[in-house]
Order: structure tokens, then C-alpha cells, then sequence
């Protein structure tokens, strides 16, 4: 017998939106009420509560891309509901996959469940080391290194360098879970947490 899903007011999902880091402004309330109604639908559809869903269940409904996350939802599905529908993913189903939806915005979903300012400060003691040793990943303009930091964050679930372990790090070099060209950023950026002691 499938759990019962508490989808009204104050239920997990009303919870995991009322934790977001952004503006509820009237396009979000609504990309938020579609991720909802993709979630419940899909419960309805499966009998299987969302937190018990597996990671591969989470690709299934987020798709690889927004074109097969229309197809796996409904046309008229909003594509801003993807993005809600990740936050929703990592905060009740403790999903951490995000290297499996292809061109997805990792930053913003990072500031979206962590806080942009957490997530910025963050980056910004790593690229002050980084800028020290010289490295291109040190200058203000470069855009690399707050994807691959918001990445391992999100992987790490924590928004906290000090919460990163070197286990993730070699976990994120086996499995690859990484494109291939931010692996000499990851590299770049465990330096610089050891440099920083925080490894």
C-alpha cells in the first residue's frame, strides 16, 4: 500500500517552496505550483510517494533536457517549473544528480536552495586562494569556478566548504560527475581548500 502524500497547506511540498532563496513573485508562485502539480500528478500516476522516488525516477520526470521534460510532464507544462521542480527534487527527495539533466542552471538552483549570498561567499574564499597562487579561476570575471563550486555544493548537500570531504572529491573524479573540462577546476578548487585548511 503506497504512503499517503500530505500535499495541502503546510504539507513537505508547501515546506520545501517556503524554504527557497528567491522572490515570490508571480511567475515563480506559478513555476512553483506547476512543479507542485508535476509532483502530485506523478504520485497520483505511480501510487509511490516522492520521497521514496530513486534518482533515476528524479531524471525520469526532470528529463535530460527541457524537451524531454515537456514530454515526460505535459506540453503545458511551463519550462520554469523545471527549475522549481529540481529545488523540489533535492529538498524532499534528497535527489543530488544534477550532472544527469544536461544544460541545467546548477548556479542558480544552488543560490535558489542555499542562498546566493552563502553560495557567492563561498566562492569567493576559494577564488581569493586561487587569485594568490595566481590562477585564471581567481579573477572576478571568471565564471567556471562558481559552477564547479555551486556543483560540489550540491553534491555535497551542504552549503558549507567545511562540510566538503576529500572523499567527495575523489568520489566526483571516479564517477566522473563532472564534464571533463571543469576537472582541473575541481582540482584547482580542493587546492585551494586545503590551502585555506579546510581539507
Amino acid at each position: 500500500m503506497a504512503a499517503s502524500c500530505r500535499c495541502g497547506r503546510d504539507g513537505p511540498i508547501d515546506d520545501a517552496a517556503a524554504v527557497l532563496h528567491e522572490p515570490a513573485t508571480p511567475h515563480r508562485r506559478r513555476a512553483r505550483l506547476g512543479a507542485a502539480a508535476v509532483v502530485l500528478l506523478r504520485y497520483a500516476q505511480t501510487g509511490r510517494s516522492y520521497w521514496a522516488w530513486s534518482g533515476e525516477e528524479w531524471v525520469g520526470l526532470l528529463g535530460k533536457d527541457l524537451a524531454s521534460f515537456r514530454t515526460s510532464v505535459s506540453a503545458r507544462a511551463e519550462k520554469a517549473a523545471r527549475p522549481q521542480l529540481a529545488a523540489h527534487a533535492f529538498l524532499l527527495g534528497g535527489f543530488a544528480d544534477f550532472y544527469k539533466l544536461g544544460k541545467f542552471g546548477r548556479l542558480a538552483l544552488a543560490w535558489r536552495v542555499f542562498g546566493r549570498d552563502r553560495v557567492d561567499g563561498e566562492t569567493r574564499r576559494i577564488r581569493t586562494v586561487l587569485a594568490g597562487w595566481g590562477y585564471q579561476l581567481g579573477r572576478e570575471d571568471d565564471q567556471l569556478l562558481p559552477m564547479v563550486v555551486c556543483q560540489v555544493l550540491l553534491l555535497n548537500r551542504s552549503p558549507h566548504l567545511e562540510d566538503l570531504t576529500t572523499a567527495l572529491f575523489e568520489r566526483i573524479r571516479a564517477e566522473r560527475l563532472l564534464p571533463a573540462a571543469r576537472g582541473n577546476t575541481l582540482h584547482a578548487h580542493a587546492a585551494g581548500r586545503r590551502r585555506a585548511g579546510l581539507l
